[in-house]
């Protein structure tokens, strides 16, 4: 993935989030949601667009949507990797 891929996704990542914040809101329409955007998640991340299932645990769907999992997860993709400061690594210096 390069740098301008990663910046597209973590703005496709937001939009998860933004969309989670307003329409996801709505009790099963919310959980729904939820479980497609871990499945999205899942393919643009990896295992770690697993930590939004979390929000599955909200059944009221109203406190989830102010915590931006999606962001944060893109977030740590992204400095994990070094994409946030450009500074990538080898796949042999990964620990």
């Amino acid at each position: 993935m390069t740098r301008r891929g990663y910046f597209i996704r973590l703005a496709f990542s937001v939009v998860i989030d933004l969309f989670d914040l307003t329409l996801g809101r709505i009790p099963i329409f919310g959980t729904v949601t939820e479980g497609v955007g871990t499945v999205v998640l899942f393919a643009m991340w990896g295992p770690a667009g697993l930590v939004n299932l979390w929000e599955m645990v909200d059944f009221t769907d109203q406190a989830d949507g102010f915590i931006p999992t999606a962001t944060l997860v893109a977030l740590y993709v992204g400095w994990r990797e070094g994409r946030l400061t450009g500074k990538t690594q080898l796949p042999a210096e990964r620990p």
